[in-house]
């Protein structure tokens, strides 16, 4: 069961960084079926898709007894994850209903820098520490900026 939730967890980022990097439905650039990139589309304007701004969310669901341990594995990580290049933001929220679930909310520049984040020695530790600590698979979703600023 445990490495179920760690291969779904692990799963469902991979999915989404992958999403991030394809072609998005309102792109208006001709792409002629190539994942999209900062290079100029049929409009002459440059496409950014590259340059967008991500956000992610990630609810995690521990069992009680193992709270403690995964609040101490989040500090590392916390703690290492804000001091990449790329992130923005990064923090973790618990539900104050129901103290094992819990929410991470992460700003990061762009996709290279999620991706980045992704293959990082100190995620993949966490990731091992969630297996151990998590009732059920994760629900991870990643958004694109749709403001029209340049991070």
């Amino acid at each position: 069961m445990k490495t179920n939730i760690v291969i779904l967890f692990c799963a469902a980022i991979m999915m989404a960084a992958c999403c991030g990097k394809s072609q998005s439905s309102s792109c208006a650039h001709d792409h002629n079926g190539e994942a999209c990139c900062s290079a100029a589309g049929a409009d002459g304007k440059a496409c950014t898709h590259a340059e967008v701004k991500k956000i992610i969310s990630a609810q995690v669901f521990i069992k009680p007894e193992k709270v403690d341990a995964f609040l101490a594995a989040t500090k590392d990580l916390i703690e290492k994850s804000r001091a990449e290049e790329g992130c923005v933001s990064y923090s973790l929220y618990q539900d104050p209903q129901d103290k094992t679930k819990f929410l991470f909310f992460e700003e990061w520049k762009n996709q290279a820098a999620v991706d980045f984040h992704f293959a990082t020695e100190h995620f993949g530790k966490f990731g091992e520490t969630l297996e151990e600590c998590a009732s059920a698979p994760a629900v991870i979703t990643i958004y694109d900026s749709v403001a029209e600023e340049k991070v």
